[in-house]
């Protein structure tokens, strides 16, 4: 076979255009209806959550609020990820007590889900260039701010990671669904579509169930878009930044434990995990 002319590590696995990741905050009960409709649509989500707030085997800690009974099974598919134990502003924290509110809140999260949580979400959008020196201390991935940046990933400073937008689009003239069918009208276009929220802002009647199908239902089911939640994201990104090409272009290795997808002059090639590939 000749050397390839071109090698190129694609943004996304299967070399898809689009990635879609949804961030959802608190830990309320009206994650159970949005987690089923996620899953009817193929859609993920990751779930920040506060592990103070939750209900304990009819214990109410706060009335509406998960039992940390649940946690475990309702987000199977999704991630959870840290929102703080108790939801303050971190930025008016000392440093003991934001590190407090972090390792408590991921501790006791992992202990219901059984992985590590290496993911959060800032509570009232509440940080500081201190606040973010504790976090990189404390080895959390990634930290997702309400504020919007088109493109949104890869951000700058991870553990400042903007949103492309709210829900229910503030201070934008189109709903998420319209503002997604403008990006993908140009067939080169590629990027991250990240949208976050509150279960709990979906109105609380008969109609709500029908509210999040027809918000959402216009995301789904592209086979040009990667359905991922916000750790997978970067566990990709961290795995693509580690492939190694050789000089010559006849190998490459991928170090990591993910697979990953190459373009070898226009063609799709996975890269397994830990293995060494031959390209000619």
């Amino acid at each position: 076979m000749p050397i390839p002319r071109r090698i190129e590590i694609a943004r996304f696995p299967g070399n898809k255009r689009f990635a879609i990741t949804t961030s959802w905050d608190d830990g309320v009960a009206d994650d159970r209806l949005l987690v089923a409709c996620l899953n009817k649509l193929g859609l993920k989500g990751t779930f920040n959550v506060c592990s103070g707030k939750f209900r304990h085997d009819g214990v109410i800690q706060n009335e509406g609020y998960l039992n940390a009974s649940e946690v475990a099974s309702l987000y199977t598919g999704h991630e959870v990820a840290i929102h703080t134990c108790t939801h303050p502003h971190l930025a008016l924290l000392d440093p003991s007590a934001v590190a407090l509110e972090v390792l408590e809140d991921r501790k006791r999260l992992e202990d219901l889900v059984g992985y590590p949580v290496r993911g959060m979400a800032y509570p009232y959008g509440s940080y500081s260039p201190k606040v973010i020196e504790i976090l990189r201390a404390l080895g959390i991935v990634y930290c997702r701010t309400g504020e919007r940046l088109d493109p949104c990933f890869p951000p700058k400073e991870p553990l400042a990671w903007p949103t492309t937008t709210h829900m229910f689009s503030r201070g934008d003239p189109d709903d998420i669904g319209t503002r997604f069918g403008k990006m993908i009208e140009n067939r080169q276009a590629s990027g991250v579509y990240f949208i976050w929220g509150h279960s709990f802002e979906f109105s609380r009647t008969d109609s709500r169930e029908s509210e999040i199908m027809t918000l959402f239902k216009p995301l789904a089911g592209h086979d040009f878009v990667w359905y991922c939640t916000n750790i997978e994201l970067f566990d990709y990104e961290a795995a693509r930044q580690r492939m190694v090409i050789a000089a010559n272009k006849r190998t490459a290795y991928n170090p990591s434990a993910l697979a990953v997808t190459l373009i070898v002059d226009g063609k799709t090639i996975e890269a397994p995990p830990g293995q060494l590939i031959q390209l000619t």
